[in-house]
């Protein structure tokens, strides 16, 4: 999946942004949409690298909407799609935790790496499925911790607590809990998920070695760029290490959302 992952070889750019949009064909491959959604809600989108990856892949019949708390990052990202052609993609500042999106709206509702940034699982994952239209398609791509029991002992206490400090995130949970919370709205039809550790692992060293092949643009910037770019790698290592020893994992959840079934007809036998 990553192209060239893990080896100096493989480490220019082009091939690290490759081996990512890689990861979305994979992903949507793995989620069973069917082929077209009309309407993909993109939750966490950044500046819309995967939006516009998404748009491009689906083509014009499907339109993409990217939501992101950052006006900035719209705006990017905005910027992008009109240079790069992709005019069914777009974007607009929201709150994931509370959309203004009607109940069913998008056939695919997709988050990758946004997760981790909720302070409130079970309501990032009830909004989406609210705007889930009843048998579409939702898949979600993020980093978990392990299962509970057994406790986390010191040491993995003190890693966790590590690695939400250095990645400003509130706090992550299994693969298992969300399973349990998209089965809790009880508005699913089909809910899966898998570990995608050995699928993705390279790329968290391989970030490290992009760094290290073509270190100028971080030695250019200053003393300040290169304490954050140290912590960094650092954080990073301390991430690979985490999945390594299985504290971490990396969670993908899909399903689809029920359909309401049809009202009897009245007639002489109902």
């Amino acid at each position: 999946m990553a192209k060239g992952a893990g080896t100096l070889i493989g480490c220019n750019v082009k091939n690290f942004i490759e081996a990512k949009f890689d990861f979305v064909d994979k992903m949507f491959e793995w989620s069973g949409c069917p082929p077209e959604p009309a309407r993909v809600l993109d939750v966490g989108c950044g500046i819309g690298g995967t939006s516009r990856h998404l748009a491009k892949l689906l083509g014009t019949k499907s339109q993409v909407q990217g939501i992101t708390l950052s006006p900035n990052q719209v705006e990017r990202a905005t910027e992008l799609a009109k240079t790069q052609g992709v005019e069914n993609a777009s974007f607009q500042v929201m709150n994931a935790l509370q959309m203004e999106f009607e109940d069913n709206t998008f056939d695919l509702v997709w988050a990758c790496e946004s997760g981790e940034h909720m302070p409130d699982k079970k309501k990032y994952v009830q909004e989406m499925i609210r705007v889930l239209k009843p048998g579409g398609t939702i898949v979600i791509a993020t980093w978990c911790q392990r299962e509970t029991p057994p406790a986390f002992n010191a040491v993995e206490q003190a890693n966790l607590k590590f690695l939400y400090e250095e990645w400003a995130h509130p706090y992550f949970i299994s693969i298992e809990e969300y399973v349990r919370l998209m089965e809790g709205t009880e508005a699913m039809a089909t809910v899966g998920s898998a570990n995608w550790v050995r699928e993705t692992i390279r790329s968290w060293r391989h970030s490290i070695w992009v760094g290290v092949y073509d270190p100028w643009p971080v030695v250019f910037a200053g003393p300040r760029m290169w304490y954050k770019t140290v912590r960094e790698i650092v954080t990073l290592e301390r991430m690979h290490r985490a999945f390594d020893c299985d504290l971490m994992t990396y969670g993908m959840m899909k399903g689809t959302k029920k359909v309401a079934p049809e009202p009897k007809k009245a007639g002489w036998f109902s």
